[in-house]
This record gives structure tokens, sequence and C-alpha cells, in this order.
């Protein structure tokens, strides 16, 4: 009964199987629907079974596997399909080629399903081929738009590159381990941990693939430009491809986990590309004036932060996120095009941070200005008390780990910016609306906190705390910190002098570095038009 759970990868095919042989329209989603409930039936038993039973459901030859990672993925990712294919059912009704999208939309569910129960590098390398392929027939669904096929061919020239990078380290993989299933490579790994004083060059020339491949699947900067250019897909599929494919990288480095454990080197390149793709890519969003595009950015930067917690060895911690955020993003990327139609009737709209700084030119007397810049200290300095503390709390080991300081270190942006958010509350002095911010940013953190800890140990359990151990970055990671600190500081100063006490009189010139500043993140770093010029080459 238990091995029952082994055929959900198979179902989404069997749906677009019967959809393709029915001509009735309205049977559609009704088929989808049924089938996609008993996938989440599915799923939550074989959850039960692995947290209850304490074992791991293997079938097809080994081929496939139900564990720790599928028990937490496989319901989440059976959910969010549910909910995509309602709202594709209404979504998309007046649509050409309604039929066709279905299908594609299972197509691209089998690729997921295969991806997170896969056992086998040669059955996750199918998957990673067939989330590419659907992925394009989807973003350029609309074939009569040129700039959607434009953009898809974006999308699948990066992730052809990530297929091939993928396949050269599967390669690899069995020629230097002697096998192909990852149960089997899991103990090779974690014998050679113990065993080898120095790896090899092969296993970190494999280890960079597996990673770079991971990095242009989930658009890691410099691969990331693929992914806010896909919005002229239907709705439905950039909640999907936000909020589901975009992750994939993570999903695989997890799998991977074990391996990044012989290339200390592989974790700390991770970290610093997870790095900088979060804070460059959150200051793009805060520039980008079309929503579609700039929740494209806010998933980039996300992404960002996900590597970079695998490059802290916090790889529990990246699945937790990954599921936080796709939850979060679909169901903005579901409510943009409701957002849409109210902002072309509504002209009151509330303006964002970024039109504030850099468009609007307000006097504020020096009374307010002093209000607000002491605000703004207490917003910087209450969130990291808050996560100091409930860390201290929770783990007497909490400094033994420079990952536990570079997660601190974002608690602290993260409390910034949730400031930067409610802009207009320090200004009306709402001391309510204040204290439930830092509420709700308290039971975020703790709520982080303990699901986190639950995950490492019910993924790792006791190896866990050996991904620290070799994630442990040293100077490198005190230069990032101290880079970081630099960042918030020189931020704060620079928008408190612009905004309250350098304001533009009509007549002056414009300040020349602000402006090439915000053209620089306007043109979102001539990416795109790095992109283009790649592109007409190949």
């Amino acid at each position: 009964m238990k091995e029952l759970v082994l055929i959900i990868p198979f179902i989404p095919l069997i749906i677009a199987g019967l959809i393709g042989v029915i001509n009735n329209k309205e049977a559609i989603p009704r088929i989808s629907m049924f089938f996609s409930a008993f996938i989440a039936v599915l799923g939550i038993f074989g959850a039960y079974f692995v947290i209850f039973e304490d074992e791991n459901i293997y079938g097809f030859n080994n081929l496939l596997v139900f564990n720790e990672l599928s028990a937490i993925l496989v319901p989440y990712v059976a959910v969010l399909g549910m909910v995509i294919r309602k709202y594709s059912a209404k979504y998309m009704w007046d649509e050409k080629g309604y039929k066709r999208f279905f299908i594609l939309l299972n197509f691209i569910f089998v690729g997921i399903y295969l991806l997170v129960m896969s056992n086998h590098l040669v059955v996750l390398a199918i998957a990673w081929q067939i989330m590419s392929l659907a992925l394009y027939f989807l973003v350029s669904f609309n074939i009569e738009s040129k700039s959607a096929v434009k953009f898809a061919n974006w999308t699948i020239l990066t992730h052809k590159g990530a297929d091939l990078l993928f396949i050269i380290a599967v390669v690899l993989t069995y020629k230097t381990f002697g096998t192909f299933y990852l149960s089997e490579l899991y103990d090779i790994w974690l014998s050679q941990y113990s065993a080898l004083d120095t790896t090899p060059l092969i296993i970190y020339v494999i280890g960079f693939l597996y990673l770079f491949a991971a990095m242009m699947k989930s658009a890691i900067i410099p691969f990331h430009i693929w992914l806010p250019y896909t919005s002229e897909g239907p709705t439905p599929v950039s909640a999907l491809m936000h909020a589901g494919v975009v992750n994939v990288g993570g999903i695989v480095l997890n799998k991977l986990a074990f391996l990044l454990l012989l290339t200390p080197l592989v974790l700390n390149i991770a970290f610093a590309f997870g790095l900088f793709t979060a804070i460059f890519a959150s200051m793009i969003m805060l520039t980008t004036p079309d929503i579609k595009r700039s929740l494209g950015y806010s998933t980039v930067g996300q992404m960002g932060y996900m590597i970079m917690e695998i490059g802290l060895g916090a790889f529990s911690l990246a699945v937790y996120h990954l599921i936080v955020h796709g939850i979060f993003k679909a169901s903005l990327f579901l409510e943009s095009g409701s957002l849409i139609h109210y902002a072309r009737h509504d002209p009151n709209i509330p303006k964002r941070l970024s039109y504030e700084v850099f468009w609007e030119e307000k006097i504020h007397n020096q009374h307010q200005s002093k209000n607000l810049f002491w605000l703004i200290a207490l917003f910087t300095i209450i969130p990291v008390v808050i996560f100091a503390g409930i860390k201290f709390l929770l783990s007497e080991e909490f400094f033994h780990f420079n990952a536990a300081v570079v997660i601190l270190a974002f608690a602290w942006l993260t409390g910034t910016q949730l400031f930067l958010s409610f802009f207009k509350v320090s200004l009306s002095d709402s001391p309510k609306v204040i204290i439930g911010l830092l509420v709700s940013f308290t039971l975020i953190v703790l709520t982080y906190e303990f699901v986190g800890k639950t995950m490492e140990e019910f993924i790792y359990g006791e190896h866990a705390k050996l991904f620290y151990e070799v994630a442990s970055l040293n100077l490198s990671v005190i230069f990032a910190l101290g880079l970081l600190v630099l960042i918030l500081i020189v931020g704060w100063a620079y928008i408190y002098k612009q905004h309250f006490t350098d304001i533009e009189i009509d007549g002056e010139k414009p300040n020349k570095l602000k402006w090439t500043f915000y053209k620089l993140l306007s043109k979102e770093a001539y990416f795109p038009d790095l992109f283009l010029k790649l592109f007409k080459i190949f």
C-alpha cells in the first residue's frame, strides 16, 4: 500500500493524456482538480508514513524514493498545483489553446515530482530536461506575441546551459564514484568526508558544475535575466514559475548536500553569489515600474537568500525558505492582475519609496526629519536585539557558527526593510501599527527558527552540524558582514541626506551621483542589453 505514493510523478501524465483525448472543455478543469486532489492525499499519506514509521519508500528498482525531503516538498507542490489549476480554470477560459495550456502545465508538474522523488542521477537529469522544455512552451504560450517568444528564447538559452552543465556533472559523478544511485552516493560521500584529508580536484569540478547549473535554474545573478522578463506568460505560469520552478536549484543542492561536504570552496562561492544577488536584486526591484517585473526581481533576491543559506550550510533552512517564499509569491502573482486593473481606475494607489526618494520633491521641517531619523535608528537596532535574544534562548552554540552570525545580519537587514515598506507609518506617528509590526517580526523570527530547527533534525539528523562546520568562512565572512553593515549605514545616510536635508528646488540642477545610481538600477545594471547581445551571438 505504501508504494502507491511512488506513482505520484506519473499522475500528471495521466491527467495530460485524458485532457488530450476529451473534447468537452468544461471537463478539463474537473479532471485536473480530481487527480490533483488525489496527488495531495497520496503526498500527505506518504509524509505520514515517513514521519511516523521513520522509513523511506523505494520503488521502480530504487529509481524513485519518498524520503524526508519528499515528505516536505511533495505535499507542498501538490497543494500549489491544486491552487494554480483552480485559478487557471477561469483565468484561461477565454484564451486560445485552453487544452494545450493544461497539458503543458501537467508536464511541468511531472518534472517537479520526478526531481523531488528521484533516487537516480539519470532520472534527476530527465526531470531537469522536462522542466526546461515545459517551461519554454508555457512562457511562449502566447505565440502571437513576438516579445513573449523572444523572452522564452532567453529562458531556454539559460536553462539549456544549465542542462548541459548538469549532464556533464552527472557523467563525471558516475566516472568518479561508480554509481548513479543517490542513496549509495550519500554513503560514499559521508565516508570520504571522514577519510579524506584533501579533496581531489575532480570532486571540486563536479561540485562547481552542479552549483552553477543550480544557479542558472534559480536565476542567480548573472544568470537571472530570464526570470523578470517572463512576465508576459499567463499569470498562472508566473505563479508556478516563481513558487516552484525557480526553486529547483535549491532542491537539487539539498539532494546533493553530502557531496558539498567534500567541497567547502563551492559552499563559499555559493554564499558570495547569493549575498550579492540578495542585495543587488532587491535594489533593482525598488526602481522597476512594471509590477510583474518588480515581483520578478523580488524573487531573484529571495533566490539569492536561498543560495546564501545553502552556502552557509543551512540546507534545511533553504528548504523552509523556498516553501514560505513560494506560497507568498504565488499569492502575489495570482493577485497581480487584479491589482493592475485596480491601479488603472484608482489614482490614489500608495506611492513606493523609490518614487518618494527619486521623483517627488517634498519639504519636511527639521522636527519631522529628526523624528524620522530616530525612528530609522529604532527600526535598525530593535530587530538585532530581538533576533539575538531569540537565538540565545534557543541555542547556546549560536555564536559558534559563522552561519548564525550572517543570518543575524540579514535579520537586521530585513528589519530595516520592514521599516522602508511602511514608510508612511512613521510620519503618521501610529504607535499601534509600529508595535504591530514589531510583534509580527518577532513571531516570524520565532517561527523561522523553530521550524527551521525542526526541519534540520528531520532531514539531516546528526549530520546537520557538519554542513555548518564545512561552510565556515572565517575572514571572508567578516568582510561580507562589514560590507553589509557599510551598505546599511551609507544607504540610510544617503536616503536621509537626499530626501530631508538636500531637497531639490525648482530650477536647480539634479544631483548627478543620485541620478547616475538611479539610472544604473532602473536599467537593471544593463544586464538585459548584455544578454540580448549574447543571444544574437548564439
